[in-house]
């Protein structure tokens, strides 16, 4: 007798078991209706996650593998694979973390601009992208990836720049989805901004560029996208960051500030009509 009940409470562990991972896979579940925009907290440094339905875009990872963490609440736990890798410029804080992504996940496609490094992370972030044996090309002013209705659009650098500072090859991603409009700015700096002036509009959502660095965020700059939030991509830092220039003029154009050193990671949804954060 104790043996058939011990029997049925398995039974009934193993269903109560199976019930919570259905519930937890139909919660996952990827929506192609909803796009979903993730500014992880990174510390001090840069990763955002841009997802719509199965197709994942990566943008940058971080300076350690505190994106790995990001990326398990935010994707699919069954969603082993990204799409798309971007790495901005290759300085620590935005590409580190790329290195264990590429180690954890399937990347189908890397991007970058031609910006090089001398440096350890970046050496060994090209050797697991080279044995990863995955797509690999330069993201440039003019390309253009279009998903259902996410549309992204490259507006620097221009190909066949040259500089000595690589954050002024900093990739700069205009995304639209449907009447949502949101900008990714890398560590671009008051010139570049003067020079994709033209390719500007208003956005929704703006990525502060350079962790709200003085340099960049022009108030011109500012005045033209007209961001309805700014978020900073910060953490604990010894070059003042964001500082109080930025966040002045961020406040002089009407743009909430979302910091990641404050909110933790920013999520945001859109239908395309509407946005909201969550």
């Amino acid at each position: 007798m104790k043996s058939k009940h011990r029997w049925w409470a398995r039974v009934n562990m193993a269903m109560g078991l199976l019930g919570l991972m259905v519930l937890i896979v139909v919660w996952q579940w990827p929506d192609n209706r909803q796009l979903q925009i993730n500014f992880c907290d990174v510390g001090q440094g840069d990763s955002s996650l841009v997802s719509l339905g199965n197709f994942q875009l990566l943008v940058d990872g971080g300076p350690d593998n505190k994106v790995l963490s990001c990326l398990g609440k935010v994707m699919p736990f069954w969603d082993k694979t990204i799409e798309m890798v971007v790495l901005t410029h290759p300085q620590a804080d935005h590409m580190t973390g790329l290195i264990e992504v590429f180690e954890r996940f399937k990347v189908q496609r890397f991007m970058a601009s031609k910006a090089a490094s001398p440096t350890a992370e970046y050496i060994a972030l090209s050797q697991v992208v080279k044995e990863e044996n995955c797509e690999v090309g330069e993201f440039l002013q003019g390309e253009a990836v279009k998903v259902g209705q996410l549309k992204l659009t490259v507006l620097w650098p221009k190909k066949g720049k040259e500089v000595k500072d690589v954050n002024e090859l900093s990739s700069v991603i205009m995304g639209s989805f449907g009447e949502l409009d949101f900008l990714l700015t890398g560590d671009i700096g008051e010139k570049e901004e003067k020079l994709i002036m033209d390719e500007l509009k208003p956005v929704e959502i703006l990525k502060v560029a350079h962790h709200g660095s003085k340099y960049s965020s022009s108030q011109v700059f500012l005045e033209t996208v007209k961001p309805q939030v700014g978020v900073i991509s910060v953490g604990k830092n010894y070059f003042g960051h964001p500082t109080e220039e930025v966040l002045g003029r961020l406040e002089a154009v009407g743009s909430k500030v979302l910091r990641t050193d404050q909110q933790g990671t920013v999520r945001i949804i859109s239908d395309g009509k509407n946005w909201w954060l969550k």
